[in-house]
């Protein structure tokens, strides 16, 4: 089944919205599962197989200062798809109407 591409629209910016929110969720979840302490001010070693990842983790939660952008985004993407089940429900209930 095809999908609109208004409905595609909508869920693309959903998954705008919710990319800061993730990245914060996932440094968090590997910072704690590896005992690293995870700090927005600067950049905290973390070694995990071997490597240092503590910038990565400080730049993945750094993004999510995007949030304060993206979540117009999300906001706007979830509407519009609560508006578009609300217009598909006014289509299956006007189609039994008529018939």
């Amino acid at each position: 089944m095809n999908l609109p591409a208004r409905i595609k629209m909508l869920v693309l910016m959903v998954g705008i919205g919710i990319a800061p929110i993730a990245s914060v969720a996932i440094a968090g979840l590997v910072a704690d599962l590896n005992g690293c302490d995870l700090h927005e001010g600067y950049p905290q070693p973390c070694i995990v197989l071997g490597a240092d990842i503590g910038a990565l983790l400080y730049t993945m939660t750094v993004m999510g200062w995007l949030m304060l952008i993206s979540l117009f985004f999300l906001a706007g993407g979830l509407l519009g798809l609560v508006w578009e089940g609300v217009l598909l429900l006014m289509r299956a209930v006007s189609s039994r109407l008529r018939h």
